[in-house]
């Protein structure tokens, strides 16, 4: 979960998988603190370079949060390496 003093003008999020053979997210579920989500229903790319991109319609929120839905069967560690959020310019 990200958080953020004042509301921030978001509309994008890049989210990347922990980057490695054995750890993968295969869907999830982005939660924002104006009470919308967005169901993330493809796997992130496993490579260290790459994220995926989920861009929507811009929201005002204090905080947004990534739940890991479901991982690869070989997944040790559940998490992220990085999620980024974008202003909304």
């Amino acid at each position: 979960r990200l958080d953020w003093d004042a509301p921030q003008q978001v509309g994008r999020v890049v989210l990347a998988d922990r980057p490695n053979r054995l750890d993968q997210v295969l869907s999830g579920r982005l939660v924002f603190s104006d009470g919308s989500a967005l169901d993330i229903d493809e796997p992130l790319p496993d490579a260290a370079h790459e994220g995926l991109e989920i861009r929507f319609a811009p929201k005002t929120v204090e905080w947004v949060k990534f739940i890991v839905e479901e991982t690869g069967g070989k997944t040790l560690n559940i998490g992220l390496s990085e999620i980024a959020v974008f202003l909304v310019e």
